[in-house]
């Protein structure tokens, strides 16, 4: 299995690059091909996906879009073709957020989301994905889950709950939320 590619770009088309790396070029689909520029050194995150016909290579800017994508593609029906135009028309966090807020509305704005696919998506993933970024007041939050890591937690088990709580809380009353939450795993 491949993490990561790098070389030089030969081809930008609308819905793959082509990287060349040590004389071989290879065909990687990416959310926004033109993000990328023909003769420019670049490194691509991949996923490489084996079906009975085809052989194909995903690739990402970053390691982050690499790990929502696969997440996305865990939730059953959702393929690598669907999570690409998501990700495509989306940052990270946007994605999160709208996950963690269960935002049907918005996953269904994507080609192939339905409500019942875009409400798989959100019951699959809320509350494993690590909803930091711009979702809560990231100190306050930082300090509840190194409460409960002191506890006894692992930290694991607190990214299950963290996202599930509500942040508008004071501190003490999501640790509190969280604790419930974590007595039911």
């Amino acid at each position: 299995m491949y993490e990561y590619m790098s070389g030089m770009l030969t081809k930008v088309n609308p819905k793959y690059v082509v990287l060349d790396n040590n004389g071989i070029g290879y065909q990687i689909f990416v959310p926004n091909p033109y993000n990328y520029h023909v003769n420019d050194y670049c490194t691509i995150w991949v996923y490489q996906a084996v079906r009975e016909d085809s052989i194909d290579l995903y690739g990402f800017s970053t390691f982050e879009e690499k790990e929502l994508f696969l997440k996305l593609i865990s939730v059953t029906g959702i393929g690598p073709k669907t999570s690409l135009p998501i990700m495509a028309a989306s940052s990270v966090d946007e994605i999160k957020e709208a996950i963690a807020n269960g935002d049907v509305a918005y996953m269904q704005k994507f080609p192939g989301i339905g409500p019942k696919a875009a409400q798989q998506i959100i019951l699959d993933l809320r509350g494993k994905i690590d909803f930091e970024a711009s979702l809560f007041a990231k100190d306050d939050l930082d300090d509840c889950v190194e409460a409960l890591i002191a506890l006894g937690y692992s930290k694991k088990e607190v990214n299950k709950v963290i996202g599930k709580v509500d942040s508008s809380l004071a501190q003490n009353e999501i640790i509190k939320q969280a604790l419930k939450l974590l007595s039911k795993l």
